[in-house]
């Protein structure tokens, strides 16, 4: 990853927080606002070879709260993030936008799709989290995702303690870290994984979590658990879902529950591939909600 890519710009929102962002392609294309997963950060973003940023798109990556270089929020709840969004949108001048959120980022998206409905042309939530509270949601999920997600309900301080290990290791050893997520995975992840250029991009995402990225990797999870502050049936506008049919990491009924509680609600099902479809189709994603 170049240096170019790693650097960002840090603004203050309007309670006092730092907010980063990074924005990649065209300057002056259709702008398409994309959240990272968790844990994560805008450098998770950075297009490669492989994944370039479509010709005409203007690609905005913002740090979540806690992750990257934006300021950690105790008490933050999935209905402030559109706030965020907005002032940064504001910030750069752009009054119209897409927006598109993956895996943990997928909630961060539909709340955005039903609190700034009026500024947003598409929506795409890809490999989407969905309610982590539903009884379902552990069904056919990879065990640590499942155990996560158990003690963020029962358990929350070994949760915490959990997460601080997890980010440990990966910052401590990386390699080691990837290795390990990799033998987790169905193979069509482990396709995707084992491209040279997106494996040296999440070893830097690793390397540079933020201190805070495991309180705020273990709040995304409480988020997800809890009431997300408002119903998916009052979006009013298109939401598009991209969906592995082999996810582990967030299966696939996760997505179709959330469509089907979401009244304009597109699927867009691949039975073969997995957590990681977006690498292979950004393209077909941000052309969908930028039409």
């Amino acid at each position: 990853m170049s240096v170019e890519q790693l650097t960002a710009t840090v603004i203050e929102l309007p309670d006092g927080r730092y907010l980063a962002f990074k924005e990649f392609g065209d300057p002056n294309g259709v702008p398409v606002f994309c959240f990272h997963g968790t844990p994560g950060s805008r450098l998770q973003i950075a297009p490669t070879s492989n994944r370039p940023v479509p010709p005409g798109i203007r690609l905005i990556a913002p740090d979540r709260p806690g992750y990257g270089l934006s300021t950690y929020y105790a008490g933050r709840r999935l209905v402030d993030w559109p706030g965020d969004v907005a002032a940064l949108a504001d910030y750069l001048g752009i009054d119209r936008f897409a927006a598109m959120g993956i895996s943990g980022g997928g909630p961060h998206v539909l709340v955005c799709a039903h609190a700034l409905a009026a500024r947003l042309i598409g929506v795409a939530c890809v490999s989407g989290v969905g309610p982590l509270g539903d009884p379902k949601a552990n069904e056919n999920m990879m065990f640590l995702n499942r155990a996560l997600n158990v003690l963020t309900q029962h358990a929350r301080p070994v949760m915490v303690g959990m997460m601080r290990l997890q980010a440990r290791a990966m910052q401590r050893d990386p390699d080691a870290a990837y290795d390990g997520l990799v033998k987790r995975l169905p193979q069509a992840d482990r396709d995707v994984l084992a491209d040279p250029e997106f494996r040296a991009q999440m070893l830097d995402d690793f390397r540079r979590s933020s201190p805070t990225s495991a309180l705020a990797a273990a709040q995304d999870f409480e988020i997800f658990a809890a009431d997300w502050g408002f119903s998916l049936g009052d979006i009013e506008i298109p939401v598009h879902f991209w969906q592995g049919g082999v996810d582990r990491n967030v299966p696939a009924h996760h997505a179709e529950l959330m469509a089907s509680r979401t009244p304009h609600a597109v699927m867009h099902r691949y039975p073969d591939e997995g957590h990681f479809l977006v690498v292979r189709r950004i393209a077909e994603i941000v052309a969908t909600i930028t039409a």
